[in-house]
């Protein structure tokens, strides 16, 4: 089963995204990027760290560009060898912000709205590779 964290600051949104990996996923639940971040420190720091990360790009304070940097930064200095660093599948209403998502490091990206069976196949794609 895989350990993922799911992070969108809409309740609709989680709750969405919680239904269509029921059964699939453990899930984790962030409401904004401070909560992320907090919650992959925590799973670095009790060596169980998340398979995925599903990151809303726009979220206010901290948006999921900052925590994408911010995590990506932690890898670098942690030594994480590429390919080996926790997947990062973007997640947005927009179609501008994932381009530079892919530059800032971020494996994938999905469009909402959310379709389950395009969200499952890019999960499975990227963790069954």
């Amino acid at each position: 089963m895989w350990k993922i964290l799911v992070v969108d600051d809409n309740f609709s949104n989680r709750k969405l995204i919680l239904k269509i990996l029921e059964g699939r996923a453990i899930c984790d639940v962030a409401a904004n990027g401070e909560e992320a971040l907090e919650a992959y420190n925590i799973s670095i720091k009790d060596n169980k760290p998340y398979d995925l990360i599903l990151l809303d790009i726009q979220m206010p304070d901290v948006d999921g560009m900052q925590v994408l940097q911010k995590i990506r930064e932690e890898e670098k200095t942690a030594g994480v060898k590429v390919g080996k660093e926790i997947q990062i599948i973007m997640v947005t209403a927009h179609r501008e912000p994932f381009f530079d998502a892919f530059k800032k490091g971020c494996d994938d990206y999905i469009n909402k709205p959310i379709r389950p069976d395009m969200l499952i196949e890019r999960i499975e794609k990227r963790l069954n590779k």
